[in-house]
């Protein structure tokens, strides 16, 4: 086996979960804006945001696993999971470290949103838009991709489209608050 071969899985692992993850948040908006008509929404539009959401999940242990396999740099299960425990970029693991935690309470609460208030499974689901902006932040730093042109137009783009919709989801959030608000104070 080349020796590199978990350093590149362990990169690769990472650049996908990143992708599948902003992919969740695309889809999650397209679901919550209406963007799809309501005829066209059928069970399956959730199943797949719920599917992408398992698989970064996946992708991401697929990267925590490749980084332990590596030889390059020391990764064991501490540096994975306590913030500020690994000596390789400190800040840009750290990052990753929180997101992982993040990520994991958002998938928590998805898988027992029905248990819990409405408002707080909304107010801790939106917390997916800060995760992914950690794990753009952890990319660009702890990734030795930072300087690829191709990495970089990527990164740039997904995060420019992600941010786009995140804008435009709250815009309209709001614009239906003032609706609501004008409707019952016409009552």
């Amino acid at each position: 086996m080349n020796p590199q071969t978990w350093w590149y899985m362990s990169r690769a692992s990472g650049m996908v979960a990143w992708m599948v993850l902003g992919a969740t948040c695309l889809w999650g908006v397209l679901l919550t804006t209406r963007m799809l008509k309501p005829a066209d929404r059928p069970a399956w539009l959730l199943d797949l945001h719920r599917w992408l959401g398992a698989l970064a999940v996946v992708t991401t242990g697929l990267h925590l696993g490749a980084l332990v396999a590596d030889n390059y740099t020391h990764f064991g299960w501490r540096e994975l999971f306590v913030p500020q425990a690994s000596a390789w970029k400190r800040g840009a693991v750290t990052w990753g470290v929180i997101g992982l935690y993040l990520m994991a309470v958002v998938q928590l609460t998805s898988l027992v949103m029905k248990r819990l208030p409405r408002r707080l499974w909304h107010a801790v689901h939106m917390l997916s838009y800060v995760l992914f902006a950690m794990v753009t932040v952890h990319g660009v730093l702890a990734g030795t991709d930072a300087t690829n042109v191709i990495f970089v137009a990527v990164a740039g783009g997904g995060t420019a489209i992600v941010a786009f919709v995140f804008i435009a989801r709250v815009l309209q959030g709001r614009a239906k608050r003032i609706v609501r608000a004008q409707a019952n104070a016409a009552r």
